[in-house]
């Protein structure tokens, strides 16, 4: 399948991938952060929606194209930006909750290929309170991120 074809297919079905709904928990806005070749670690950014009438906890991830995954959220301290692990993010009842740039984020760890924009994805999503929830989610240049 020739490179064109294969971003037009993932154009026509990205709308499918990016509403990803499993048992109510929906994700929309995904991303992978696409970076030069050669780099071992990048981000992945989404919304997260929760419909449903319980609480949900993102307690994990992983990604056929990382060797690991983790949740991670930047902080700012007394002048200084850090970033730092987290063990679990709470998705609300009826509520919507996003990971993005300079927050809440996933962090993907010893990439196994390079990452070309408009390539895609799989990323499982693991939960305590509702089911996992494997998305489809394209890589995007970090040129285009925040509207750039």
């Amino acid at each position: 399948m020739t490179s064109s074809l294969k971003k037009y297919l993932g154009i026509l079905f990205m709308p499918l991938a990016m509403a990803a709904c499993a048992d109510g928990i929906s994700v929309s806005d995904a991303y992978i952060r696409g970076l030069p070749p050669g780099q071992t670690v990048t981000a992945a950014f989404m919304t997260m929606n929760n419909p449903t009438d319980q609480v949900c906890h993102l307690v994990g991830a992983s990604s056929p194209i990382a060797s690991s995954a983790e949740i991670h959220v930047h902080s700012h301290q007394n002048g200084t930006m850090s970033m730092r692990p987290v063990d679990a993010v709470e998705l609300p009842a009826g509520e919507a909750f996003s990971f993005k740039p300079g927050g809440y984020h996933l962090m993907l760890f010893g990439l196994q290929e390079n990452l070309r924009e408009g390539d895609q994805h799989s990323i499982t999503l693991f939960f305590k309170g509702c089911p996992e929830l494997t998305i489809v989610v394209p890589v995007q240049s970090v040129l285009h991120e925040n509207g750039g």
